[in-house]
């Protein structure tokens, strides 16, 4: 872990350790980099970008740093799926672990990682909703545009993204996540 310098200022990591251990933290960096390849494979872009480890390696301790703030203020031991997406969704968009290489055909594929975090919260969020054969598609797809847009041009954090997840889970009746 250790220190990030750069800038003028210095980020601690280590105290993570004294909360999770580095399997946690390896397991989380081996599941976003599995996802993420399966995503640029699945889009053939797989010439065109490439997965920085390092950029990732940070937005997984920034996750997990987040995540020990957020428990200790509220005095909580597990943090729902509402703040687990939107915290490692904030922290994927700002840390922009998938890299161009070279040159992509469409403009939208300039914008890689937002286009990750959008197809995979979708997936995520319509698995877990209780009431799937209800959700309409088009519903489904004016939400990832709407989101797709946000991440590309709008200001965004991770409590904004919870309350998205949030509201999402309970217009589709699904209240289970808000208790974990």
């Amino acid at each position: 872990m250790g220190t990030k310098e750069g800038q003028g200022y210095e980020i601690e990591y280590d105290f993570i350790l004294d909360h999770y251990t580095i399997e946690d933290l390896q397991e989380r960096f081996g599941v976003w980099y599995s996802d993420a390849k399966k995503f640029i494979e699945k889009k053939g872009l797989s010439d065109c970008v490439q997965i920085n480890s390092r950029r990732l390696g940070y937005a997984v301790c920034d996750y997990f740093a987040d995540m020990i703030r957020m428990k200790e203020f509220h005095g909580i031991d597990h943090a729902n799926l509402n703040k687990v997406y939107a915290y490692s969704s904030y922290w994927f968009l700002r840390r922009q672990p998938i890299q161009l290489v070279s040159n992509v055909e469409k403009d939208t594929d300039l914008y890689i990682n937002e286009l990750f975090i959008v197809n995979n919260l979708v997936a995520k969020m319509k698995w877990h909703c209780s009431h799937k054969d209800i959700i309409q598609k088009q519903t489904l797809l004016e939400m990832a545009n709407l989101w797709f847009y946000n991440f590309k041009f709008r200001v965004f954090t991770a409590q904004s993204l919870e309350m998205a997840i949030c509201c999402f889970f309970t217009a589709n009746g699904n209240r289970s996540t808000l208790k974990k």
